[in-house]
């Protein structure tokens, strides 16, 4: 007769679980059986099992035996664990676990990778490098931050955003524009916005998450591969490589367009990383006024205060973009309050393509100096170099003989336009992305 070695594994694993709960197991054996319990996925499910078993007894404890029990009188020596010791041990479950169970190691985070010039809101430590909490939300106004996840998928968010961790392989994504980059083999990134979910199917995809003041509008491109959108009761879409769509709120709900207002949907790659500026810039976060700026619908607001924000590269969000454009058709124009007056002998300039789609900016332009806005002494007047979409977006010096002053006016005398568009097309007109002011 053949030996079944299984079935006298078992019974031996069986032993020593008994033994353990039943609080008479020696130390060599309590040393096998964490030995026995790391290498076998089995023996570690016997022992749960037994463990629920002797939690569920111990309710019980109090409750008289069954009758059948009770007037069984055993012609044999007892087991080492028969099922009235189970009831009396049953506490030891809780406080006998192998060590192995103690020390083993928590599943992987998400984790911070890499940030710069992170700031939060006052009151809010800034995250730093380690495991992202989940359900946690982070709000920034500065800066950028790449969060790596266990797969391998990463993710990097360009301040001012706001997202939080939900699992492991989702986060959302509240407000920001965000480059993400899955790779082969860590498909199924998922990426929440207000405006619906987007599932990686291993690719690289921007996205920016914005409003238009009452709906959320989400716009997304993808560079390699393919996602797959749900926005509200549509069906799933698939977007591939060189795609893009933005998912816009109305009163009817949520819907998926390829464009909005006649002009295609880009979402500049790779994320804005502003450059500082490496004197003492007077513009900026100064206030800016203007006779007009642009206004669409689904958050394409462009104010002129824009362009002394500090946020370079045509980057932002709907509803929160960083450059500024003139009204559809004009050349348009701007002024910077110093507040105080200085002597200033150099501007810089960095011009708009409007996120890409190259159909606004600056040509040539004039720039005011003034101590009252009212009298204004021209400071220079020359031209700008249109942007390439998809290339990097300069900073251009001028330099003038020092003027004190405390307005400064920029005059667009010829703006750019769609190079395939008609001179007639509205959809042109003048834009900046940045001025600098300097002394020196």
């Amino acid at each position: 007769m053949l030996l079944d070695v299984s079935r006298v594994s078992r019974f031996y694993i069986d032993e020593l679980i008994h033994a353990l709960l039943d609080g008479v197991i020696t130390d060599p054996d309590l040393a096998e059986l964490q030995r026995q319990l790391a290498a076998c996925p089995h023996a570690r499910q016997r022992y749960l099992r037994s463990a629920s078993l002797h939690s569920r007894l111990l309710s019980l404890n109090h409750s008289p035996l069954p009758s059948f029990l009770q007037e069984t009188t055993p012609s044999r020596p007892p087991l080492r664990f028969p099922v009235r010791l189970a009831a009396i041990a049953a506490a030891l479950a809780a406080i006998a676990i192998p060590a192995f169970l103690l020390t083993r190691q928590p599943p992987p985070r998400a984790e911070i990778t890499a940030s710069h010039e992170v700031r939060c809101p006052p009151g809010s430590a800034a995250p730093s490098p380690g495991p992202l909490k989940p359900h946690q939300p982070v709000t920034l106004l500065a800066g950028w931050i790449e969060i790596t996840f266990p797969s391998g998928a990463a993710i990097s968010i360009d301040a001012p955003c706001h997202f939080q961790l939900d699992q492991p392989e989702t986060l959302t994504l509240f407000h920001g524009r965000a480059a993400v980059h899955v790779p082969p083999g860590a498909e199924g990134f998922r990426l929440d916005t207000p405006g619906g979910e987007i599932i990686d199917l291993g690719t690289a995809f921007s996205v920016a998450v914005g409003s238009d003041g009452s709906h959320p509008v989400v716009l997304t491109e993808v560079f390699d591969g393919e996602i797959e959108i749900h926005a509200g009761q549509q069906s799933p879409a698939r977007l591939r490589g060189g795609e893009a769509r933005a998912i816009v709120g109305h009163d009817s709900g949520l819907h998926l367009v390829s464009t909005l207002d006649d002009s295609p949907i880009h979402v500049p790659r790779p994320i804005a990383r502003p450059t500082p500026a490496p004197d003492k810039n007077l513009a900026l976060g100064k206030p800016v006024f203007s006779p007009g700026y642009c206004v669409r619908p689904h958050g394409s607001v462009f104010p002129p205060d824009n362009v002394t924000d500090g946020r370079t590269d045509d980057s932002g969000v709907p509803g929160d973009w960083s450059f500024w454009l003139a009204p559809d058709g004009a050349s348009g124009e701007f002024t910077v309050d110093l507040i105080d007056p200085a002597t200033i002998s150099r501007v810089s300039l960095q011009n708009t393509a409007n996120r890409g789609i190259a159909d606004r900016g600056t040509a040539r332009f004039l720039l005011l100096g003034s101590l009252d806005n009212h009298h204004f002494t021209p400071l220079i007047e020359d031209r700008l170099p249109a942007i390439t979409p998809g290339s990097p977006h300069p900073f251009h010096d001028f330099r003038f003989p020092p003027t004190r002053v405390r307005f400064v006016k920029f005059i667009v005398l010829e703006h750019l336009r769609h190079p395939d568009r008609p001179a007639d097309h509205p959809l042109q007109g003048g834009g900046l992305s940045e001025i600098r002011i300097f002394e020196n």
